[in-house]
């Protein structure tokens, strides 16, 4: 099975979180990469607050921060599931496709 490399870093993060439960931080800084978005986004904020309206600055400011407050809980919600998720997920499938990851 051909994987992709979204679906490489899900079956990565699985297996690292059957070894050690997960935590709200660890799943929010599994894949660092994403954050960067964030970043850009709140820097943009910044700037534009000092260099075009402290209103619509302090407005994207807000939005941003809703975003990443929407995001942390959405990392203690999976973090709340993942006993039952861990149950239900076929484990011996994972490894099989974490170690045919590793191998492509």
């Amino acid at each position: 099975m051909k994987l992709t490399p979204y679906q490489k870093g899900h079956i990565e993060a699985l297996v690292a979180f059957h070894r050690k439960p997960p935590t709200a931080w660890g799943v929010l800084t599994h894949r660092p990469k994403l954050l960067l978005p964030w970043a850009f986004i709140i820097a943009a904020s910044v700037a534009s607050y000092f260099l075009v309206d402290q209103r619509f600055g302090l407005f994207l400011l807000g939005m941003s921060f809703g975003s990443v407050l929407r995001e942390i809980a959405h990392c203690r919600f999976a973090v709340l599931a993942w006993p039952v998720t861990e149950q239900i997920i076929d484990w011996e499938k994972v490894e099989a496709l974490h170690r045919q990851s590793e191998c492509s």
